[in-house]
């Protein structure tokens, strides 16, 4: 068994880049090893900015033998009576070159037949590798590749050096001119140095290329930047934040170092969300606060230099700062000379969609959506009209030049300069709220104005999108409606809004006449979003499936009942309660669409009882499911049918060839059936313990 050093050393290769590459070499390495028939114990990825690198253990020196069976003629055909080879066994033997007597029977599904049995020697590892290893670096996708030197070689920055080594010996490859060694490269700045790599050792690699200035370990990079981070906020009575820069600062430095930095406190006065914009955005810069959460006009910078050399960036770093916040400070003093009110006519030269129309138009639809909602939710004529005057500014701040420069904070700076101008903070923070959640697990609207302006953002631009045909496809979802729909169900199921889907979104479409006919997709849509959602919250596909069937209308009440059937399916009584519907619905699907059971047509004592159980428990059951009981509903429902539906099995002969007496049984079962599998879960939907989803 042997080990591989890859690395392909490059130019700076922009951060966001890298961790896709490494996952993707990581599977395109692993899965040419089982092309070739080979395998490894584990793989390691790592990398800097200049340099993905691959390390793998134990790989075998040689592929196994290839045993080949080559089927042949019929053995009818290929032996004679006697036993012995005909011309067609013969001709095959040579064809396949082997000896007649090296031809083995086998019986297959159309008789026996003659086989060929090759057996092939494995080739050595060190012959494959170069082509494996050149199409795995051929294969990588980027957001945007380069081309350079006139090559066919496409990657996201050009190539410099290449190490490709198995055990102590070099792989040979070829990549657009650069030709595979052990030669590697220390710092640019702190070393420079061609260094030599012996062997494919891991714990050599990572320690020749620190000696000159070079963590090549993320973990061991991003431990040492969090560290230094956090040495310097803990002075402050603070702690790391911003978990996803860091994952980005980790890509952008070999050899990392934090140091403290300050700025004018006169820029403390421009909004804390707008300074920390700045720096994170645009500078890669750490904020500090405080305890209580509070910025200091100082941050943290990692620099690719060192401790010793760090010190000198410094002021190199602040006074990029204080230039970008002087003009955030420009844009903040100068936004404010005009209103947000003033700047609503601004709002219908702005196009939103060039078949949406403009931002202006959106506004309307926003307001009068919210307004229905409003209703809906039995808002008073006081909080209707401060909702409207949310809406009619909730758009207003797109137009400033502060939200120009720093797109990520409208809603945010339409809340400050909504407060700056003396509006109410019922509206400031509506107009702040509208726009949550940004993303996966983002903060909820808070207030109530907040909520109801960000439904109807979220359902006008889900509907508005779909009623053009901009419907998501497969990854392609450059509205990011997914996300939309997402926050629309994350805030109905989190302020338990008696709000139905169906409703809202029919009064969405009202906005775009003659797209009416699109609600049944969008509803599909959701119910997708719904099924995806709780998937992904470990909720068994089956139940969500079984839950969904019984109708998500009001999609808070379907996260209860939701909850209510996981817990119950780890229950005693969960098989009889499934078993119940499921055998109802299995012959009661079989009943005509109308009619009512005639008491008269129950003949048997069975179906006479089960009638009567269910006259006794029906109002019962109906009005536990009315006040969202659905874990006594449903025990309920299996306390009074889980026997009598067994007897009745055992007793009645459903399918007799009388149609009135046969089609008033099935009628029967599907009155017990529908009473709870349209109205809390079509249990027919579970799937039996130790099948697959297919």
């Amino acid at each position: 068994m042997g080990n591989l050093l890859f690395e392909i050393g490059t130019e700076e290769i922009p951060s966001g880049y890298i961790s896709l590459a490494l996952r993707q070499m990581e599977g395109l390495f692993k899965e040419g090893l089982r092309e070739n028939r080979l395998g490894c114990a584990k793989v390691v990825t790592m990398a800097t900015p200049r340099r993905l690198s691959l390390y793998a253990e134990g790989i075998p020196e040689r592929q196994p033998p290839l045993v080949e069976e080559i089927q042949g003629p019929a053995a009818r055909v290929a032996f004679d009576k006697e036993g012995q080879p005909t011309k067609a066994a013969l001709g095959f033997a040579k064809a396949q070159g082997v000896e007649p007597n090296g031809l083995k029977i086998k019986e297959t599904p159309k008789g026996a037949y003659v086989f060929a049995i090759k057996t092939h020697a494995g080739e050595e590892t060190m012959r494959l590798l170069p082509t494996l290893l050149t199409t795995m670096v051929r294969s990588l996708g980027f957001p945007k590749k380069m081309k350079w030197k006139g090559s066919g070689l496409l990657f996201a920055r050009p190539i410099r050096w290449i190490v490709s080594l198995l055990d102590q010996g070099v792989i040979p490859l070829e990549l657009n001119g650069i030709t595979s060694g052990r030669t590697t490269f220390g710092h640019p700045f702190l070393s420079g140095k061609g260094l030599s790599i012996k062997r494919a050792d891991l714990d050599m690699y990572k320690t020749t290329l620190r000696k000159e200035k070079v963590l090549v370990d993320i973990e061991e990079r991003k431990a040492l930047i969090r560290e230094g981070i956090n040495k310097v906020l803990a002075q402050h009575g603070s702690q790391l934040k911003e978990e996803e820069l860091l994952e980005e600062v980790t890509f952008l430095v070999e050899y990392p170092c934090a140091v403290e930095c300050t700025f004018p406190e006169e820029f403390l006065r421009v909004p804390q969300e707008v300074v920390e914009t700045v720096m994170k955005e645009h500078q890669r810069y750490f904020p500090v606060e405080d305890a209580q959460g509070r910025l200091l006009p100082r941050f943290v910078v990692v620099t690719n230099r060192g401790p010793r050399e760090s010190a000198s960036c410094i002021e190199g770093n602040e006074r990029v700062l204080k230039a970008r916040l002087a003009d955030a400070k420009f844009f903040w003093e100068e936004d404010r000379k005009v209103s947000l009110q003033k700047r609503l006519e601004g709002l219908k030269e702005v196009v939103f969609h060039e078949k949406l129309g403009s931002y202006w138009e959106r506004v309307e639809r926003i307001d009068r959506l919210s307004g229905y909602l409003a209703l809906r939710l039995g808002l008073g004529p006081a909080e209707r009209e401060t909702l409207h005057r949310s809406a009619r500014l909730c758009k207003a701040d797109l137009l400033t030049q502060m939200v120009g420069e720093f797109p990520k904070l409208q809603g945010v700076m339409g809340y400050h300069y909504a407060r700056e101008e003396g509006e109410r903070e019922e509206v400031a923070r509506a107009i702040l709220e509208h726009y949550l959640p940004r993303f996966a697990g983002d903060r909820l609207p808070e207030t109530q104005l907040g909520m109801l302006l960000s439904l109807a953002d979220k359902f006008d631009a889900l509907c508005g999108c779909f009623s053009i045909g901009l419907v998501p496809t497969g990854s392609q979802d450059p509205y990011a409606l997914r996300r939309q729909a997402q926050g629309i169900i994350r805030i109905l199921e989190d302020k338990n809004l008696n709000l139905s889907l169906k409703d809202s979104l029919a009064a969405a479409l009202e906005n775009f006449p003659g797209r009416g006919t699109i609600l049944q997709e969008l509803l599909e849509f959701f119910r997708d979003r719904l099924y995806q959602t709780f998937l992904e919250r470990g909720y068994r596909y089956d139940i969500i499936n079984a839950v969904l069937a019984a109708g998500f209308d009001n999609t808070a009440d379907f996260s209860r009942r939701l909850g209510v059937i996981s817990r119950l399916s780890q229950t005693h009584e969960w098989q009889g309660l499934v078993t119940v519907v499921e055998r109802t619905f299995n012959i009661g699907k079989k009943a005509a669409a109308t009619g009512e059971v005639e008491e008269e047509l129950l003949q048997e004592k069975e179906e006479r009882q089960l009638w009567e159980l269910y006259q006794r428990h029906r109002d019962k059951i109906l009005s536990l499911i009315d006040k969202e009981q659905y874990e006594e509903a449903s025990l309920e429902y299996y306390t009074s049918f889980a026997q009598a539906v067994h007897t009745f099995f055992d007793k009645v002969f459903v399918n007799v060839e009388d149609q009135r007496l046969r089609n008033n049984r099935l009628l029967l079962l599907k009155n017990i059936n529908e009473l709870y599998a349209t109205k809390i879960a079509d249990l027919a939907q579970i799937v039996p313990p130790g099948d697959v989803e297919k």
